[in-house]
């Protein structure tokens, strides 16, 4: 899926319930991924989507480690739903490494930053292992 593909999908489900993150599930239809309401009354909000780099097909069940590069130790891990989504909100300022696995791809990146008010759309593509 593209940035734009997800931007889009996220925009045009709104956010309309309140009390924190939900678990409603994605839809895909047309190639399009629609992701429900998932950053609702939070400052802060990370949405990904997590695919295999060669299909483009949703990876289900992908584990999704955060990691704060200050060495505080603060951790975040999440799994994808069943379209490969997944969501961070609420973590506190600072730059992570995000490190993602599935059998045997795996994905690690440096200086994606969090925190910040707003939604940070982060689109993946996983390599074959």
């Amino acid at each position: 899926m593209s940035p734009l593909a997800l931007a889009l999908a996220v925009a045009t489900t709104g956010c309309l319930t309140s009390g924190g993150p939900t678990t409603v599930p994605s839809t895909s239809r047309g190639g399009v991924t629609f992701i429900g309401p998932r950053c609702a009354d939070v400052r802060s909000c990370l949405v990904g989507q997590v695919t295999a780099a060669e299909t483009a097909a949703p990876l289900s069940r992908a584990a999704v480690f955060l990691e704060r590069e200050d060495d505080s130790g603060h951790r975040i891990l999440t799994l994808t739903d069943d379209q490969g989504v997944f969501t961070v909100v609420d973590a506190p300022s600072g730059r992570y490494r995000l490190a993602i696995y599935k059998d045997a791809r795996r994905l690690e990146a440096r200086g994606l930053r969090l925190g910040d008010p707003g939604t940070t759309l982060v689109p993946v593509r996983l390599p074959a292992g």
